[in-house]
């Protein structure tokens, strides 16, 4: 797993690809992944829910609370977003060095280390940046480190099969779907079998044959995880009962 300080250059180098696309993009344009939201909205929320995790982050021992409005509000003028999001990205890193990586703060139904925050913002980051180039309509997390995209992966099925109480449909009598991601370098870190238990997912690290199998790079299969794109559009291969991975794909989208 990468280091809180990785998290927070990765918080800060997603962000600053993301303002690039919401400028190249334009406010008023919609978003395909997020069809009810235009680009405005899009950046108003990564930028609220950084602000909102600085704030978290900085009430040592206190219960997670609600976001309420943004301060300072997000600008109108495209340069003035564009600063407006990278202050946000900075505000976040720097809270969470000025808390300490193990300071227990609010997380979700529980507390939590501020580490947790440090990959959480990373990896909405990360997904946010798909929602704002796709937008754009330019290449999708293009140069990304295999080793993050995968830790989002991983993140992404963990926080699935967390709130599987909510997901009943992802309960089954243990079909199973491994996902592979094909970047050198990952190792076994890039390798998970989720099987569709009677109490809802379970995730492992492991390769094994499986009734569906999903393979291609770990950025694309984060992608089609989380419902940002197909996966044919991704260029992810998908073997054997693909009605499984559709049905991550309707239950389990951040």
């Amino acid at each position: 797993m990468p280091t809180v300080a990785r998290y927070l250059d990765e918080i800060v180098l997603h962000t600053a690809a993301f303002a690039d696309a919401v400028h190249t993009a334009g406010q008023e344009a919609r978003v395909p992944s997020c069809p009810d939201w235009s680009v405005r909205d899009l950046a108003e929320h990564l930028g609220a829910v950084h602000r909102w995790c600085a704030g978290t982050v900085s009430r040592p021992g206190e219960k997670l609370v609600r976001r309420g409005p943004t301060d300072p509000p997000m600008p109108t003028a495209d340069d003035e977003v564009s600063t407006w999001l990278l202050q946000g990205a900075a505000t976040l890193t720097q809270a969470i060095r000025d808390a300490g990586e193990d300071t227990v703060v609010g997380g979700f139904g529980t507390m939590v280390p501020v580490s947790f925050w440090a990959r959480r913002q990373c990896h909405e980051t990360l997904v946010h940046r798909v929602d704002a180039e796709l937008a754009a309509g330019g290449p999708v997390l293009a140069g990304v480190d295999p080793v993050i995209a995968a830790d989002a992966v991983d993140e992404h099925l963990a926080m699935v099969a967390m709130g599987a109480g909510r997901r009943l449909e992802l309960r089954a009598d243990g079909a199973t779907l491994h996902l592979h991601a094909t970047d050198e370098g990952l190792d076994g870190a890039g390798e998970w079998v989720v099987t569709l238990g009677a109490e809802g997912p379970v995730i492992e690290h492991a390769h094994r044959k499986s009734d569906a199998a999903v393979r291609g790079p770990a950025s694309a299969l984060l992608t089609v995880l989380t419902s940002r794109r197909s996966p044919e559009d991704a260029g992810v291969d998908v073997l054997g009962a693909s009605q499984l991975l559709t049905l991550w794909r309707e239950q389990g989208a951040m």
